[in-house]
């Protein structure tokens, strides 16, 4: 079969998961093709992977997180849409599939290409609004109004295009993310939700080929005298005064800190540097997780997922509402603990960033130590079962070969 691979290009995680994709699919004999924007194309030339060019709504901005931007500009969606139409037309695959991907479902309509769709749990329309609150939470309701309004405002804007074409319009966004088969990268402990027909977990996808580092760990293990704590916040999204204000605290905590940087250079080359600390571009943290005594993250879920499955308590720090959310669920399985309560956003990531500073030294440290106990312990234990039935690429790639 034929294949054709379109992530949103917001995040790198989400063109590693499509990676990940292409190399099971290659390696069960089929053809495939990736398609990310030019911006991200240095990413791809690293791994020595083929692929085409294709624009992407979020480059309107280049925003990590989806903002009005997004969707405000009928002829770039418009744009975005006849590239895509065309190179469907052009490599003609028997399967489209789609990763958090806000355009590609018109296009493989327009196409007559079959469209599949990757995503999470909690951008099913309906599962979640208030993101980042936990249930009864003060402002949940606040928080949902203005997400459910962002939501029907994109799935206006797009409505408007998808006219155009003759396609029928949407109330919210996200029924643009649903394919005829909508595959879960999470797992429903999670986040439990009603499944719309067609939609299944199939779990986590992670990618090891990373351009990360040699720490020289092997013959110099600090953390064998400190415990050892991995701050990381993703590759599109950090702050260096989060980074420098979590590490310090950390250092003086006991923890020997380990700084993955995804590739960002301010944070790398600016960060203060310590005994107890160690700074990289990208970490090996499948290498790692087995001697990781605690993850200090944004709260993107494929490093959440891997450090869950191998029973790593999170604190999340997060800098976009679905990242919160992240530490919601993260809360309700006993398995990890927000940084900062649910706060109201209104596209600024720094609303997480200033309660943080301001919430106090001592309330964050009684945060991670009270990850360190047996009850955690038994809770990731718990978790790590849950996620064994979901099973990922193995799930998922019989699932995309088999014909509707």
């Amino acid at each position: 079969m034929r294949f054709l691979l379109v992530p949103e290009n917001n995040s790198l995680s989400h063109i590693a998961k499509a990676l990940a994709i292409r190399n099971g699919l290659l390696d069960r004999g089929h053809e495939v093709l990736l398609a990310v924007s030019q911006r991200s194309t240095y990413f791809l030339k690293h791994t020595g992977t083929p692929y085409a060019v294709l624009p992407d709504i979020q480059e309107r901005d280049g925003s990590a997180f989806p903002s009005v931007n997004w969707f405000r500009d009928d002829a770039v969606t418009r744009m975005v849409i006849d590239e895509e139409r065309r190179l469907l037309e052009d490599y003609r695959p028997d399967r489209v599939l789609g990763v958090f991907r806000f355009t590609l479902k018109a296009s493989a309509k327009l196409a007559d290409i079959p469209y599949d769709s990757f995503i999470c749990g909690c951008l099913l329309p309906g599962a979640c609004d208030a993101y980042g609150y936990a249930s009864g939470e003060k402002g949940a309701h606040h928080q949902a109004e203005l997400m459910s309004g962002f939501f029907r405002y994109a799935g206006m804007r797009l409505s408007r295009v998808l006219a155009v074409y003759g396609l029928a319009g949407i109330e919210d966004a996200r029924e643009m993310l649903l394919g005829e088969r909508t595959f879960l990268w999470d797992f429903p402990e999670f986040l439990p939700v009603d499944l719309p027909a067609d939609c299944v977990h199939v779990g986590a996808i992670n990618w090891l080929d990373w351009p990360v580092e040699d720490l020289g760990w092997d013959s110099f293990e600090p953390f064998e005298r400190r415990p050892l704590a991995v701050l990381s916040f993703g590759t599109c999204v950090g702050d260096l005064g989060v980074a420098r204000y979590l590490s310090q605290l950390l250092g003086v905590m006991g923890f020997h800190v380990l700084l993955a940087a995804g590739g960002q250079k301010q944070m790398i080359n600016e960060v203060s540097r310590h005994p107890w600390l160690s700074v990289c571009g990208f970490a090996p943290l499948h290498q790692l997780w087995p001697k990781v005594s605690l993850l200090v993250s944004h709260g993107g879920q494929m490093t959440t997922f891997e450090a869950l499955k191998h029973k790593v308590p999170v604190a999340v720090m997060p800098f976009q509402p679905e990242q919160a959310h992240n530490g919601v669920c993260l809360e309700a399985l006993g398995c990890g603990r927000r940084l900062t309560p649910g706060r109201p956003f209104l596209g600024n990531p720094k609303v997480y960033e200033e309660f943080l500073f301001d919430g106090g030294e001592k309330r964050l440290c009684n945060i991670f130590s009270g990850l360190m106990n047996d009850q955690t312990s038994r809770c990731l234990e718990q978790t790590s079962q849950q996620m064994s039935r979901y099973q990922g690429l193995p799930n998922l790639l019989p699932l995309l070969e088999a014909s509707l």
